[in-house]
């Protein structure tokens, strides 16, 4: 029997890091199902999913926890629940910055159900016009019975003058 593990890692990066904690997976008998790294100055962070037959599960931690210079996090999966089918749709949102932003749009997509896969935003100072723009994309898991317009709408209403678009449905 297998265990799916999400590990997140962060910490100093050294050359083989990731290759080591690749390898010790593999001679566990695991395999990396989905690895995200990404790389800034001499940092390093991570999440990782990972498929590892059961009685492999502590030996692969005490091996990640050994890496002194990282910050591991295993979580062993929960079961299976009932999946609720979804579209995958990126947007687009641009908007004069304010506190709070972030915490308001997010709280938004939570309330309606929306998972956020992936989200990138970045502020940018105009001095011609004295203000701070803020820019994000989201990668969102909207359920199939959610109206994409509505949505739309619904974050609009976070700030006046936000601009939301949907870039694409995948």
């Amino acid at each position: 029997m297998n265990t799916l593990l999400t590990v997140t890692l962060a910490g100093e990066d050294h050359p083989q890091l990731i290759n080591t904690l690749a390898a010790k997976t593999h001679e566990l008998g695991g395999k990396w199902l989905v690895s995200k790294i990404n790389r800034l100055d001499n940092q390093v962070v991570g999440i990782l999913k990972i498929d590892l037959p059961t009685e492999a599960v502590p030996v692969l931690k005490q091996a990640f926890a050994s890496q002194s210079t990282l910050d591991v996090r295993v979580i062993e999966a929960l079961t299976a629940q009932a999946q609720i089918k979804t579209d995958h749709v990126m947007m687009k949102v641009e908007s004069a910055d304010r506190p709070g932003l972030v915490h308001d749009l997010t709280h938004i997509l939570d309330n309606i159900g929306i998972g956020i896969v992936k989200m990138e935003n970045h502020r940018i100072g105009v001095q011609d016009i004295g203000k701070t723009l803020f820019f994000a994309e989201l990668h969102l898991d909207v359920p199939v019975d959610i109206d994409t317009e509505q949505l739309v709408e619904a974050l609009q209403q976070v700030e006046e003058g936000m601009r939301v678009s949907i870039l694409e449905n995948a």
